[in-house]
């Protein structure tokens, strides 16, 4: 058995998949926190947001109001990612806090298609997005198009804020936030 030519061929294999293998999660797993159910792959999050959905003809270098006329004909909603770490005490702070108050909960689960991203543990998804430090959210339209991102920890009222501005953004009666 030639062992000497494997060696390479493994080693080859080995890089090539250390990047891929945290990122795989089942489709429809899901994890409560507080008094939500979230997402925990944001492809297939993407995917239930789409499947609703009509296809965009804008760019991320398009401004909100032409992205406003390009959904307003979507029925599909927005998704709201949330990424955090199990370590992190502003995480536990904002989910202490947003995620248990019946306004806040009410709105994502009436509006929006909600995910978590575990920064550890889905270091790819992660990067591609530009997360340095968590909590960090961000709000994407159906077809991965980002609209708003909250980075580091934001008060009740802040946050409710946004997600009104990005209800009415996406229901087409506001042209910017």
């Amino acid at each position: 058995m030639n062992l000497k030519k494997w060696i390479p061929v493994l080693l080859i294999f080995s890089v090539l998949f250390s990047g891929c293998l945290d990122t795989f999660v089942t489709d429809m797993q899901k994890m409560q926190i507080q008094d939500l159910k979230f997402y925990t792959n944001l492809t297939a999050a993407l995917d239930k947001a789409n499947s609703t959905s009509a296809v965009f003809a804008h760019s991320p270098s398009d401004s909100f109001s032409n992205a406003t006329t390009s959904f307003t004909n979507s029925t599909g909603q927005p998704v709201f990612v949330y990424f955090r770490s199990d370590t992190c005490g502003w995480c536990k702070k904002f989910e202490e806090e947003s995620f248990t108050n019946k306004t806040i909960v009410g709105i994502l689960q009436n509006n929006f298609t909600i995910v978590t991203i575990d920064v550890y543990k889905q270091r790819n998804i992660t990067r591609l997005y530009g997360v340095r430090g968590t909590p960090h959210e961000i709000f994407l339209y159906p077809n991965g198009t980002e609209i708003n991102r909250l980075p580091g920890y934001v008060d009740n009222q802040t946050f409710l804020n946004t997600i009104n501005e990005i209800v009415l953004l996406t229901r087409g009666q506001k042209n910017e936030i």
